[in-house]
């Protein structure tokens, strides 16, 4: 019982260090994901605002001028002499932004000024074009960005910003042609870093560095999902492509930012890598330990059992029904097979296990689960009660198991097999050998009264 109480604590404790320190090891990889992914943001937020930088530098550019030239008509400015400013302005953006910023023109008092290299049109419909009339009416100082498209002069890619300068719908706007890749100011990007950014269609507007992602990763992972509102708030979007995070950003103009960052550079792969071995390991040694615990226990009920007849046996019988009458009343039954012999003799030792086996059947359905059933050996049987029964229905049970090995007797005529029945009750406290040898008495007192009976035995 030491032992066993012993085992079972050490069991115990090695278990719950072990849950412990699965538990802790798998907490220890959910902050450092968490980290990880905070490094990944802080990361690309800086890539985010760097282009909405670029981007609004751009806007202040149409903004400035359409200052100067909001005074310049106030001061009865003629259109040569806001044209000829305009060119001029030309000059100096182009300093700033390269070669990219090719086209400023502008609706003043609904005549159309162009600046260089474009002239203007006498023919050129102003009013229905989208960067004229989506914000003409708009309030003073509103600014929009259209999604990108095909020049039909040039066949270059372009959008263009649309800025309202004054309340009398004076509109410029300012072209921006994608004529070299590195339109968005960067010069340089860690190796196998990514920054992709689309319009508000998800077309691709800008990309550098890993492009290849644009094949690997499913387009609606990251050009058509929710998005967050402003650069500051990054969305870890998820690690869409192997060995990849990707970053998720909204501009102010609705255009979506995309930053790839190899997972290497956030989380050491090794360091991943001993936490996954340390988590199946911990996994493992409780895997091992319930494998154990299981296969103790069948080995246990195995020792317990009686190897034909998968009753108890009469060692672990007798232990379980020595700890049940220490604790309360109870009825201690022994039946014995008559004439079993003539069983073995007549059709063999095989019909005679069968038999062995039939009678054990019959007393587990004949009896309750709680109750305990044993197998002394060659043809006898115990069974204990562990409550109070009236005589009634003790009476009844064994009369019946008498009709049903009789029954079961007809299969075998050559036989005659029948059971006798000796029974005694026991109250809290009583011995176990006493109250056996009682039940073993009234037993062979139905044997010498003819066999095929039930008697119980009185108190001593």
């Amino acid at each position: 019982m030491k032992k066993t109480v012993g085992l079972i604590c050490y069991i115990s404790v090695f278990l719950i260090v072990e849950f412990l320190f699965g538990y802790f090891i798998l907490e220890t990889r959910r902050i450092f994901l968490e980290k990880t992914a905070q490094t990944g943001q802080f990361l690309a937020q800086s890539y985010v605002e760097k282009i909405d930088t670029q981007l609004s530098d751009y806007v202040f550019s149409v903004e400035l001028a359409g200052q100067y030239l909001q005074e310049m008509n106030a001061a009865g400015a003629s259109n040569e002499e806001m044209q000829q400013w305009m060119k001029s302005y030309c000059d100096k953006i182009a300093e700033k932004f390269g070669e990219n910023v090719l086209d400023y023109y502008a609706v003043i008092d609904d005549t159309l000024v162009a600046a260089n290299p474009w002239s203007g049109d006498s023919s050129y419909a102003y009013e229905t074009k989208s960067w004229y009339y989506s914000v003409v009416d708009a309030a003073p100082g509103t600014v929009e960005f259209s999604d990108l498209y095909t020049d039909v002069v040039t066949g270059q890619n372009v959008f263009t910003i649309s800025h309202s300068f004054d309340a009398s719908h004076n509109v410029l706007a300012l072209d921006v042609y994608l004529t070299n890749g590195d339109w968005m100011g960067f010069t340089e990007l860690p190796q196998d870093y990514g920054i992709f950014l689309y319009d508000t269609q998800g077309v691709l507007a800008y990309s550098m560095g890993q492009t290849q992602l644009l094949l690997d990763i499913p387009q609606t992972d990251y050009q058509h999902v929710g998005c967050p509102a402003g650069v500051h708030d990054i969305q870890y979007q998820q690690a869409a492509a192997e060995n990849y995070n990707l970053y998720l950003s909204c501009l102010d103009n609705g255009w979506r930012v995309v930053v790839a960052i190899p997972s290497e550079n956030l989380v050491s792969s090794k360091h991943m890598f001993l936490m996954d071995v340390g988590l199946r390991l911990n996994i493992l040694n409780v895997a091992i330990v319930i494998i154990f615990l299981i296969k103790n226990e069948l080995s246990k009920k195995k020792h317990n059992q009686d190897v034909l007849t998968g009753l108890l046996n009469k060692s672990y019988f007798t232990k379980c029904v020595r700890r049940k009458m220490r604790k309360g009343d109870g009825v201690l039954l022994v039946l014995d097979l008559d004439n079993f012999k003539s069983i073995n003799d007549s059709y063999g030792h095989d019909s005679g296990d069968q038999v062995l086996r039939q009678v054990a059947s019959l007393l587990e359905r004949t009896f309750r689960k709680t109750d305990y059933i044993g197998r002394f050996g060659g043809d006898e049987f115990v069974v204990y009660v562990d409550c109070e029964l009236p005589d009634s229905i003790l009476e009844r049970k064994a009369h019946d198991l008498i009709q049903q090995i009789g029954r079961l007797s007809r299969e075998y005529p050559l036989g005659a097999l029948s059971v006798s029945i000796g029974g005694c009750r026991n109250v809290r406290g009583d011995k176990y050998a006493d109250v056996f040898k009682r039940a073993d008495e009234a037993l062979y007192t139905v044997k010498g009264h003819g066999k095929s009976s039930y008697a119980m035995s009185g108190k001593k």
